[in-house]
C-alpha cells in the first residue's frame, strides 16, 4: 500500500474494522510508517536477492532497497549480491534444491541500534565463510544457520555466531534479549504503546499462552499477582528465563509446553486473566473449548489477523467483547494488530 498516503491507509483499516465488528475502533498509528520492521527474510535465488513474486513462487523480485526496514539493512541488501559474486558464494535454487545460500535474514532492535544478520544455507558444506567475515564489519551479530529441508523455512540450526549472541530491545523499562530464531513482534517502534494497552487489562493470577521470549508475561508481572507463561518453542522459553533473570522479575513461571496440552492437564487455581497472542491462524478450536471450560473472568486476546479473531470470537462461549483497540503494527500493508478484552458473562 505504499502508493496510498499513510493517513488514508489508517482510515481504510479503521473503516474495515468498523465494518467487521460493527463498532467504532480506535487505531494507533506507527511513529514511523517506514523503517519499522524488526525482522525481514530476503530470499537469495536465481542470481537475485529479494522477495518471491506474489502468486508465482518461482520468480524472485530483486530488491536494491526495502523501505520498511532500517537503512543499515537496506545498505546490506544493496551490497549483498556484489559481495556474493566477489567472494564466490553461490545462491540456492529452490526448484532443484541445489546451491548454498537460501536466505538473508535481518533483525534490528531500534532501542539499542543493534543489527543481527542471519545467513541461512541449505547445507553445511558451503562457501559462505568469507561472506560472514565481510558481514562482521557491518553488524553487531552475524549468524550462520543451516536449513537442509526442502520446505520453505528461513529458520535453521545455528552453526556459528560471530559478535553478539543476541540483540537487545527495551520495552517499558525492561531489556529483552532476542536470539536468531526467537519470536518477537515486528514493529518495535509501537510496542510500548501496545503493551501499555495490554497491561491495562491485566489483573490477578495470569496465564500467558504463546508467551514467546516472555515480553508480555514479564511486562504483566507488575500488574499480576503471579504469571504462568507457556510456549512450545524451547528457544523461546530459554530466552524468557534469561530475560526474567536479567530484569529481576519474580513471580513468573515459564513452562515449555503446547498451550492445548498445558490446559488439558492444568490443575491450578482458575486464573483471573488469560492472555493469548496466537499466530495468524488464530486459536485451534480444541484450545478454545479448553479456554471456555477454564472460565477465567478476564480474557485478553491479541491478534494480528482480525479475520481469524472474528471466527474465534464466535467460538468463545460465555465471553463478551468489552474493549478493542487497533495498532498499526504493519504500515504499508493491509494488516493490523488488535488488543481486545473479553469478559466472562
Amino acid at each position: 500500500m505504499q502508493d496510498v498516503p499513510y493517513t488514508k491507509q489508517l482510515l481504510a483499516k479503521q473503516e474495515a474494522l468498523q465494518h467487521m465488528f460493527l463498532r467504532d475502533v480506535d487505531i494507533v498509528p506507527s511513529p514511523n510508517p517506514y523503517a519499522y520492521r524488526h525482522r525481514m527474510d530476503f530470499v537469495t535465488a536465481f542470481g537475485k536477492i529479494g522477495l518471491r513474486k506474489k502468486g508465482d513462487a518461482k520468480i524472485v523480485v530483486k530488491l536494491d532497497k526495502c523501505h520498511i526496514v532500517d537503512e543499515r539493512v537496506s545498505y546490506l541488501l544493496h551490497r549483498m549480491r556484489e559481495w556474493m559474486d566477489e567472494l564466490g558464494v553461490h545462491d540456492y535454487n529452490y526448484i532443484t534444491h541445489r546451491g548454498d545460500m537460501r536466505y538473508l535474514t535481518t533483525r534490528y532492535a531500534p532501542s539499542s541500534g543493534q543489527l543481527m544478520v542471519i545467513v541461512v544455507t541449505g547445507r553445511e558444506d558451503t562457501t559462505v565463510t568469507p561472506l560472514l567475515d565481510r558481514l562482521q564489519q557491518h553488524a553487531e551479530s552475524v549468524v550462520w544457520a543451516v536449513q537442509p529441508r526442502r520446505g520453505d523455512d528461513s529458520h535453521g540450526d545455528i552453526r556459528e555466531i560471530r559478535g553478539r549472541e543476541t540483540i537487545e530491545q527495551d520495552i517499558l523499562g525492561n531489556t529483552f534479549e532476542i536470539g536468531p530464531n526467537c519470536f518477537f513482534q515486528n514493529n518495535l517502534l509501537l510496542l510500548d504503546d501496545m503493551f501499555r494497552e495490554i497491561l491495562r487489562h491485566i489483573r490477578g493470577l495470569t496465564l500467558d499462552l504463546y508467551c514467546g521470549v516472555g515480553a508480555i508475561g514479564l511486562s504483566a508481572a507488575e500488574k499480576a499477582t503471579r504469571v504462568v507463561a507457556v510456549d512450545i518453542v524451547e528457544e523461546n522459553i530459554a530466552f524468557a528465563k534469561r530475560n526474567a533473570a536479567r530484569n529481576s522479575v519474580e513471580d513468573v513461571e515459564f513452562i515449555l509446553d503446547n498451550a492445548n496440552h498445558f490446559l488439558a492437564y492444568y490443575e491450578g487455581d482458575t486464573p483471573d486473566t488469560v492472555v493469548v497472542d496466537p499466530p495468524r491462524d488464530g486459536l485451534a478450536p480444541k484450545l478454545i473449548r479448553k479456554i471456555n471450560r477454564l472460565g477465567a473472568p478476564n480474557l485478553v486476546y491479541v491478534s494480528c489477523n482480525p479475520k481469524t479473531y472474528l471466527r474465534d470470537l464466535d467460538l468463545l462461549e460465555g465471553y463478551q467483547l468489552e474493549e478493542m483497540r487497533a495498532f498499526d503494527m504493519f504500515p504499508q500493508t493491509p494488516h493490523v494488530e488488535l488488543v481486545t478484552r473479553l469478559a466472562r458473562i
